[in-house]
């Protein structure tokens, strides 16, 4: 369909949804009038059919809405997403606000699809994050005694006469007192802002990632009591920054904004603990330590202009307002064994790392704790022959390694088993091996086929419209939207390639869909994959083209959604 087509079918679907919504409404109204007539003035009057027919009905269904409805707090979650500035200077953060985007709806999503709580949220993304429809949003939400209200911000931040400050989308400033202002007065039990005021893509710089499967785990349900304790047992306001006065928060486009990947990807969704201030204390110590091995000319260089470190700041804590689940707040960097420790005072343990990939690897042991000050001397060079074994005697180990000039740095578990391989594109790299993986089969892990991957159900939500979508991938290179809510089908074509945009390399989604007048449009999105979550998958939006000519960003952003969280469903 063309752009006024796709345009039309949104405005019909929202209408729809108001009509059925109206209607829902109406016979409650109607029900309840039906009910007072039965109570109030019809009691003696069992001869008066529909009076006794409507209070037999509503006393059913509230029954049943009790017994399958009981009260659950609600995480009332605003999240601004400044991924489209009206300068264009300042969209080179798109892509890692987007995948922050990303981050953020895969813990929404576990809360809600774990039943921890209920999830209500208000998603202020593109040219809709203007300064007035904050204002608006947050003077209009409504929040329970028991309720949790996120604030969440992705995007420029800057500083003038000792105020920190928000960029919004129209480049309007927002400080942190006026944030707090409109959040203070609201009766929820918990609050919590969370801001990564991102500034830019910086060479040299990465991130530390964990490489454990935890996916099965959260499955199951394993973190549920560490959730409840975290969202439900704790009160008052949590306000975390991503840097402290005078810093930058840095970012790149393959793990969005350091601190909100250190805080959220691997401090509620990887490895959660029961306690919000070793949460923060982890992302704030892994957040600096990131950045302090940044090359040293990179570092003198942002010294000259006082930027020494990106330092995470709390400017309010929480409180339990009870007492906690058993002790499960082990710092994420220690691994306390009982055993000796070494001379970097980590204790002693048992990690493998073999080598698949028929060629000396060069790699380095970074054993610079995340809280204490980062030096050289404690990074030892270290090599591993073709189909060889090494073994680090350590309860937990940071592995870097370069590829193509870029860091990559893991953190590697004690007890658990590693090899080095080459990818799907042919690029070393470092994976978990588990107990079936060996040096016969290890490329059906190492080595993604995302076409293949993609092929089946994956469900993902409509942000314009809350819809629920189920899209089917074929083997033959179609696919079919199908929005539950609405029974509409929207079909096309979808291919998986690999791809340079912007001088960097990304596996790239495709789709293609033919209107009415023949004419064909064309979505392009980065596909952001962790092997830990193999039935996650994210799209992070790069651009639209009809009829081959590139549709301008705030025109798309109307009808594309910037960045969709896929889930495979059966």
């Amino acid at each position: 369909m063309n752009v006024i087509n796709v345009k039309l079918v949104a405005f019909l679907r929202i209408t729809k949804q108001k009509i059925d919504y109206f209607m829902k409404h109406l016979f409650c109204l109607f029900v309840t009038i039906a009910w007072l007539v039965t109570n109030i003035f019809g009691q003696e009057s069992s001869h008066d059919l529909l009076a006794y027919h409507a209070h037999f009905e509503t006393d059913i269904q509230l029954t049943r809405l009790i017994k399958k409805h009981p009260k659950v707090a609600t995480l009332k979650a605003i999240l601004v997403i400044c991924d489209n500035y009206e300068s264009p200077e300042n969209n080179k953060i798109a892509q890692s606000v987007r995948v922050d985007m990303g981050t953020m709806s895969q813990l929404l999503n576990i809360l809600e699809k774990r039943n921890i709580m209920k999830v209500e949220k208000t998603i202020l993304q593109g040219r809709k994050a203007t300064l007035e429809n904050i204002r608006t949003t947050m003077r209009s939400l409504q929040a329970g005694s028991d309720d949790v209200i996120l604030f969440y911000f992705s995007g420029h931040g800057g500083m003038q006469n000792g105020r920190t400050f928000l960029v919004t989308a129209d480049e309007k400033d927002l400080s942190r007192t006026e944030i707090e202002g409109m959040i203070n007065p609201k009766s929820a039990r918990l609050k919590i802002i969370i801001t990564d005021a991102c500034s830019n893509d910086v060479d040299g710089l990465s991130a530390t990632r964990s490489l454990a499967r935890n996916n099965q785990q959260i499955e199951a349900g394993a973190f549920d009591a560490i959730y409840k304790d975290l969202f439900l047992n704790h009160q008052g306001l949590m306000h975390l920054s991503a840097s402290t006065e005078g810093e930058y928060a840095w970012s790149n486009d393959n793990f969005g904004g350091f601190f909100t990947y250190y805080f959220v990807k691997e401090g509620l969704i990887k490895k959660p603990v029961n306690n919000w201030q070793t949460i923060f204390g982890n992302a704030k110590d892994k957040t600096s330590q990131m950045f302090m091995r940044m090359p040293a000319d990179q570092r003198a260089d942002l010294a000259k202009e006082g930027i020494k470190n990106q330092t995470a700041k709390a400017f309010s804590m929480p409180k339990a307002k009870s007492n906690t689940i058993a002790n499960n707040n082990n710092n994420n960097n220690t691994n306390n064994t009982g055993g000796n420790t070494n001379q970097n005072n980590i204790p002693s343990g048992n990690i493998s790392i073999d080598n698949y990939t028929g060629q000396t690897i060069n790699f380095y042991l970074d054993n610079n704790l995340a809280n204490a000050t980062w030096t050289e001397a404690k990074v030892k060079q270290m090599s591993i022959g073709a189909d060889k074994t090494v073994k680090i005697p350590q309860a937990f180990a940071v592995v870097g390694f370069k590829v193509k000039s870029q860091e990559f740095y893991y953190e590697l578990e004690n007890g658990n088993n590693y090899f080095f391989a080459f990818d799907e594109n042919d690029e070393i790299d470092l994976f978990f091996k588990d107990e079936s993986t060996n040096a016969q089969n290890f490329n059906d892990v190492a080595k993604i086929n995302y076409a293949q991957l993609l092929v089946g159900n994956w469900e993902w939500e409509d942000n314009a419209t809350g819809e629920l979508v189920i899209s089917t991938f074929n083997k033959n290179g179609s696919f079919t939207d199908h929005y539950q809510e609405q029974n509409i089908k929207e079909q096309g074509k979808w291919s998986v390639t690999r791809e340079t945009y912007e001088r960097k390399e990304y596996n790239i989604a495709t789709f293609f869909i033919k209107e009415e007048d023949g004419s064909e449009l064309e979505l392009n999105y980065v596909i952001m994959l962790e092997e830990e979550y193999p039935n996650e998958i994210q799209l992070v939006f790069i651009n639209a083209l009809h009829n081959g000519e590139e549709i301008p960003a705030e025109e798309a952003e109307e009808y594309f959604e910037p960045t969709i969280m896929m889930y495979k469903v059966n």
